[in-house]
């Protein structure tokens, strides 16, 4: 089933897990649970899946570094930018 979500509701899970201020169910259901059609939106999510693999998390309890961290930071933008949003 198709999740259904537009660049900015995306970018939106993204930017409240990053803030700290998101559920983790829902970052859980973001990167394991849904499915896009979209192309953009997949490579968006598989990147936000394997974030910790390439920046390992520097402390326990963290899904990444500070540097992964950012990497999602940058996903939001490039999101809000191909939403129309500034």
């Amino acid at each position: 089933m198709s999740a259904g979500l537009n660049y900015s509701e995306v970018a939106d899970i993204i930017e409240r897990f990053v803030n700290g201020a998101g559920e983790g169910i829902e970052w859980d259901a973001y990167t394991m649970g849904m499915k896009f059609e979209d192309p953009f939106l997949r490579s968006m999510q598989d990147r936000c899946r394997a974030l910790w693999i390439e920046f390992p998390p520097t402390e326990r309890g963290q899904y990444t570094s500070a540097e992964g961290f950012a990497v999602l930071r940058e996903l939001v933008k490039e999101l809000r930018s191909r939403a129309g949003e500034t």
